[in-house]
């Protein structure tokens, strides 16, 4: 009695537990067997087939696909063996038992080489190791399918992480590219630059020559932005807020983003505001371009549609500002983003700017985007606000607090501090040298200029008390500034050292100035800020 309780005991968890969607086809063509096993089974939840002989069973198998096979060596038609075989090439993760009375030892090793799970012997006196066979054979294919889809995930996130990796290695190459170029381009800029503004100096304010030279200035401060973004974007550059055109930033952006699109796929824009200055990083302000478009080419039905991006000028008393909760007063910049896609509720406006929120598939989208564009927006102490309608698209309005731009840079500088004192100048660029000679030299002081690092050195150790100053460049070939820093301050301590580069990874402001150097900035260099920081360096 205790036995048969227990065994009671097990069958109950078992009907408890078992899954009733599994399917186990049982083959027999003894019927009081065939039927004992079925009524145990259905008992323990199982959905249970039958067939009486191995054709049937076969016919059944296929056009059923069970989840596991029962099956007797001995049948009519088609034997155990032939019909395990079978079960074997056409679906192998089929779990197959054998229960079978009448077979040998030699019966049993031969069933389970060629693919038996298990083989229980009849009569079956314990239905209990039946149910055990059937549940062991079924977790082991749950595993078998479960460790081939963990291998797929593996295999996906590896070859998710070796893209990664590659763009990871793109975007390092370029960055380094970058830095080679900016450095290139800043030296051009410098002398176009420079230049311009000594003819500037000689030249009548109000003339037409001064306008001509004026445009060249003006462009070639727009070079200089751009070769900015162009480290910023790279990652060559820490990201700080500072004065910038956002029409510039915002036209790059919009070309990048064009083509990453499909043809079908068109953006329109009307940058009205050209010259207004916001306070912001290039890269934040790539990302909110780069975020938007992304999202409203989603919404366009069949990638197909129009993507319109306008950027004016506004100011508090529009009836644009006059909708945000606090306006503050002064000149804003618009920035309006539309698309003539899906469109979305207002339950789903409600809740877009929430991180991890996404109406897009999972492939498509993290739901980050447009939480990132908030966030940007109102840290850089902006507004964002959408308006939209199913099936009528959406627009995404954005407002930056406007700068006050100087205009000193613009015109000739009248008043320059100016000086007698000695200077070395160091560059490997005849046209910097020559720049910085006509320079500091209507700014008043004795130049010398060398072509290089050692060139410069054995000039200074020629008479150590010649100089007064040293300006050095840092990207040189054979001796960096740095390099050349420490040879003189290692003869002169103390001796005043203003280096100036146009790109270094390997030197910053706060580095140069625990090396003992007085003065960094960054080329191109205008000479307003070239005296100022040579005044401010040899009078301290």
């Amino acid at each position: 009695m205790p036995h048969g309780l227990d065994f009671f005991e097990k069958s109950k968890v078992s009907l408890m537990t078992t899954d009733h969607s599994v399917t186990i086809l049982t083959i027999e063509d003894d019927q009081l067997v065939r039927k004992a096993i079925t009524a145990y089974l259905q008992r323990l939840g199982y959905l249970v087939l039958q067939a009486t002989d191995g054709e049937e069973g076969l016919e059944i198998f296929r056009r059923a696909h069970p989840d596991l096979v029962l099956t007797d060596l001995r049948l009519p038609k088609l034997d155990g063996m032939a019909l395990l075989s079978t079960i074997q090439k056409e679906s192998p993760d089929t779990p197959v038992i054998i229960v079978s009375g009448m077979g040998t030892l030699e019966d049993a090793i031969k069933a389970l080489k060629l693919g038996a799970r298990d083989y229980v012997t009849k009569p079956i006196t314990d239905m209990g190791l039946l149910e055990h066979a059937a549940a062991r054979a079924l977790e082991r294919v749950r595993l078998i399918k479960e460790n081939r889809r963990y291998q797929s995930f593996l295999e996906e996130e590896v070859q998710k992480k070796n893209a990664e990796l590659q763009q990871a290695q793109k975007l390092e190459a370029i960055g380094t590219l970058a830095g080679g170029i900016a450095h290139d381009f800043n030296n051009i800029l410098a002398a176009i630059i420079g230049f311009t503004e000594l003819a500037l100096l000689k030249t009548e304010k109000e003339s037409e020559v001064a306008d001509y030279l004026g445009q060249v200035q003006k462009a070639g401060r727009r070079a200089k932005e751009l070769v900015l973004q162009l480290l910023t974007f790279s990652r060559k550059t820490d990201t700080k807020r500072h004065p910038i055109q956002a029409a510039l930033i915002i036209k790059e952006a919009l070309k990048f983003t064009q083509a990453t699109l499909p043809a079908t796929a068109r953006i329109s824009h009307f940058i009205n505001a050209k010259e207004t200055m916001i306070l912001a990083d290039p890269t934040e302000i790539h990302q909110i371009i780069t975020n938007l478009c992304t999202n409203a080419f989603h919404a366009l039905p069949d990638e197909q549609g129009t993507i319109t991006v306008t950027l004016d000028d506004v100011n508090n008393s529009t009836d644009e500002l006059r909708k945000q909760p606090k306006p503050a007063v002064g000149n804003y910049l618009q920035l309006t983003v539309s698309d003539d896609g899906c469109g979305m509720d207002q339950k789903i406006q409600n809740s877009i700017f929430n991180p991890f929120f996404t109406t897009k598939e999972k492939e498509q989208g993290t739901g980050l985007g447009l939480s990132v564009v908030h966030g940007i927006v109102t840290d850089i102490g902006g507004t964002i606000k959408v308006k939209s309608e199913a099936d009528k698209g959406s627009t995404f309005t954005l407002l930056f607090p406007a700068i006050e731009t100087s205009t000193q840079e613009t015109v000739p500088v009248v008043s320059l501090p100016c000086g007698n004192e000695r200077i070395l100048f160091v560059d490997d660029e005849e046209e910097l040298r020559l720049l910085a000679e006509r320079m500091l030299t209507y700014l008043g002081y004795s130049v010398l200029c060398c072509s290089s690092g050692q060139d410069a050195l054995e000039k200074f150790k020629e008479d150590t008390a010649a100089f007064d100053l040293v300006i050095t460049d840092q990207s040189m070939p054979q001796m960096p500034g740095t390099e050349l820093t420490k040879e003189i301050l290692a003869i002169t301590p103390g001796l005043p050292i203003l280096l100036y580069t146009g790109y270094s990874s390997m030197i910053d402001k706060e580095k140069a100035m625990a090396m003992g150097i007085r003065g960094f900035l960054l080329k191109p260099l205008s000479i307003s800020t070239m005296a100022q920081e040579i005044r401010s360096i040899l009078d301290n």
